[in-house]
């Protein structure tokens, strides 16, 4: 059985134009700034997911990019989406802010306060470095957002122990940058890891991270004939969905916001809800 993705169309999400019935599935679907995001629910399998930690679910939210093309509205319905949801943890995996110190405050107007169970973190994307450094980091924790920039936190259920750990920004200036050692810094059953580029996920994988999240790639912003041929791909292959690789599995967040071009096609935005179930998902690189 292969990771499994199931689309909710959120109820005021706009008609799409597209071929073969299912908007969600078309190639030329699109979008303007103004658009809303939908809920990807995803199930990953994984055979090293300890049986204390089966059905656990997490709600990603990556390249939320606050500022001048993500509105108070959209930034508020983020936040409605994932309260509704109810995940128990949260992850912001980068690109929180897009480029201005005003993003900061925005940011922090929008998601102060967001609970879940196990807690709500996040780490740092290019875009962030681009705000500057010290201020990103202030504003994961003016929001409540607990920061894991090269830093780990463990959680313990029945016996076994899950690692979530967070590395630096693949592009950030020295002596910054991600320390993929923090992943073998405390023995755990299970070390999940955010990480905003996924073209580090070799690495990840070198160090023992038995699921990646990530975001950046937008989905490719704009691909019109579809991911696979998205020009996403001259960064990495891994441009969204879930990728498997023996037992590591890799999943890439197509992400709220946009870049500097306020404008989707072909990659619809998202508030991703992951489930974590025990088993052996089919190879899908």
């Amino acid at each position: 059985m292969h990771a499994v993705t199931y689309i909710t169309r959120h109820r005021r999400w706009p008609a799409r134009l597209g071929f073969g019935g299912d908007g969600a599935r078309s190639p030329w679907r699109w979008h303007s700034r103004r658009q809303l995001p939908l809920v990807r629910r995803v199930i990953l399998l994984h055979p090293h997911l300890p049986p204390a930690f089966e059905g656990l679910t997490i709600g990603q939210v990556s390249d939320v990019h606050a500022g001048q093309f993500m509105t108070w509205e959209r930034l508020e319905e983020v936040r409605r989406v994932l309260c509704q949801l109810r995940p128990d943890l949260v992850v912001f995996t980068g690109d929180q802010l897009d480029r201005r110190d005003v993003d900061a405050e925005l940011f922090v107007q929008a998601f102060a306060g967001l609970a879940a169970p196990l807690g709500v973190y996040g780490i740092l994307g290019n875009h962030d470095y681009l705000a500057g450094r010290e201020l990103a980091l202030a504003a994961l924790e003016a929001a409540g957002i607990q920061p894991l920039v090269n830093q780990a936190v463990a959680f313990s259920r029945d016996g076994a122990t899950l690692l979530l750990a967070g590395v630096d920004e693949a592009e950030a200036p020295r002596p910054f940058g991600p320390d993929f050692t923090v992943l073998r810094r405390t023995e755990a059953a299970f070390r999940l890891l955010l990480c905003h580029q996924p073209r580090l996920w070799p690495e990840a994988i070198r160090h023992g991270a038995d699921l990646t999240l990530s975001g950046h790639t937008h989905g490719g912003q704009i691909s019109p004939m579809g991911e696979r041929f998205s020009l996403a791909r001259l960064g990495t292959r891994f441009v969204a969905g879930p990728y498997v690789s023996g037992a590591h599995l890799l999943y890439v967040s197509r992400g709220v916001g946009v870049g500097a071009v306020p404008l989707r096609v072909g990659a619809l935005p998202e508030v991703d809800l992951i489930t974590l179930r025990r088993g052996t998902p089919s190879p899908r690189w």
